[in-house]
């Protein structure tokens, strides 16, 4: 018997082994410029509008038209999002090929999980082949494991009506057109998605939301004076005292996303998880508070600090900057340093904050004043409203050394800030 059991396992270390070295590789199969990708971001405003409408007409068939540059753009900002990522879609008539490449992390040298997929068009989604390093998997079980995974991860059935809802996919060298079928089914399996889970500490953390929501529609603010240091102050010295008995970084979680709620949007409240147990209705502010005299600052610095708590502090960034890059174009309001410094100031305030190292000291430096320069870098200077074509003649692309010492400038304010000190 243990000798069965020794070969089972010597066969199984085997298997693995020879799995690993199937699917890992030392070079990305992906070499592409980031930088170069979102320099089309500004085509992305067409993909959301159409987006919006299918939205909208959620009863009806829909079609969204996807071109070889808005793809491109996305790609570009996977990997301005998650440095580790590199993304290339490629667009051929009858095919739309979709690689990644990954970069894993190792002791002595970097090594890459690059996947390479082929869909074609016609009916449904068909994924001809997938490629995982030299590991060559049939599309329909590809696609049939992606979807299990989906499912159990999500705790829904989401991946497969989504892959249900595409009723046909056309596909040119330009670019594809998507044809979906009503979105309504789709749509209301999303409420059922449950990524939070329903432990103590979840739990917890809606109960302390649902406090500080309430914290916040108890504030009596005048509206000449609605700047956003006023919140921000009242949650410190709250989660301060709560901290006594309790956790800081806890606190202050539940206070930023709750801050991203009422002073920025109740949709927030769909990635928190369902706040009906504890309040009859979401507050909100009436009128958003400004920062730097300004409701989009305030708007752009909430929403950074949620992105943050709820992803990644690149990710929150990447967010910021893709946006600005897409108010080039025609009918947006220009690329804006100061838009960016304000996402880069939410992240930072929401990283500090739920960092155990210096959530207290977060609280410490808030709790006590009401004053925006505690917590968001001074935006003097820096250029706003530009369009593509001026963005492009003054500093070419992102990563340049012209645009790199802006970002730079931004984050040597940043660490000047009382709340980095």
């Amino acid at each position: 018997m243990r000798r069965f059991i020794k070969r089972v396992l010597i066969a199984c270390f085997i298997l693995l082994l020879l799995f690993t070295v199937l699917i890992i590789e030392f070079s990305p199969s992906v070499n592409v410029d980031a930088s170069k990708q979102v320099n089309n971001a500004d085509q992305i405003q067409a993909l959301l509008s159409d987006l919006r409408t299918s939205l909208r007409s959620r009863y009806d068939a829909q079609t969204i038209d996807v071109s070889d540059l808005q793809a491109e753009s996305l790609a570009g900002f996977l990997q301005r999002a998650k440095q580790q990522a590199r993304a290339e879609i490629l667009f051929k008539d009858n095919i739309l090929m979709v690689n990644l490449s990954y970069q894993l992390d190792a002791l002595l040298f970097p090594v890459f999980i690059n996947i390479e997929s082929e869909i074609t068009e016609g009916s449904g989604v068909n994924i001809n082949t997938v490629k995982v390093g030299k590991l060559r998997l049939p599309g329909s079980w590809s696609l049939s494991i992606m979807e299990y995974v989906a499912n159990a991860y999500t705790n829904s059935l989401v991946a497969t009506k989504a892959i249900a809802s595409v009723e046909k996919l056309t596909i040119s060298s330009t670019g594809m057109r998507v044809h979906l079928t009503p979105l309504d089914s789709l749509l209301r399996e999303f409420k059922n998605i449950q990524t939070g889970g329903d432990d103590e500490e979840s739990i917890l953390l809606k109960i302390k939301i649902a406090h500080y929501l309430r914290l916040l529609d108890g504030l009596s603010i005048n509206a000449t004076e609605n700047s956003l240091d006023i919140y921000i102050q009242a949650l410190m010295q709250e989660a301060y005292v709560l901290s006594e008995n309790g956790s800081a970084t806890l606190e202050n979680e539940a206070a930023i996303l709750a801050l991203a709620i009422y002073a920025g949007s109740r949709r927030i409240a769909t990635f928190t998880g369902d706040l009906s147990f504890a309040l009859d209705r979401l507050p909100y502010a009436r009128v958003k508070p400004v920062l730097v005299n300004r409701q989009d600052l305030s708007l752009h610095f909430v929403f950074s600090a949620a992105i943050k708590l709820m992803s990644e502090k690149g990710i929150s960034i990447a967010v910021g900057e893709f946006k600005e890059l897409m108010d080039r174009g025609a009918g947006g309001s220009g690329y804006s340093f100061i838009d960016l410094a304000a996402d880069m100031s939410g992240a930072h305030f929401a990283a500090m904050a739920v960092d155990p190292k210096t959530a207290v000291q977060v609280q410490q430096a808030l709790r006590h004043k009401k004053n925006e320069a505690l917590f968001m870098v001074d935006v003097t200077g820096f250029e706003e409203g530009m369009t593509k074509a001026e963005f492009e003649l003054k500093y070419s692309k992102v990563d340049s050394p012209e645009y790199l010492a802006v970002v730079s400038e931004i984050e040597r304010r940043l660490s000047g800030l009382a709340l980095s000190k």
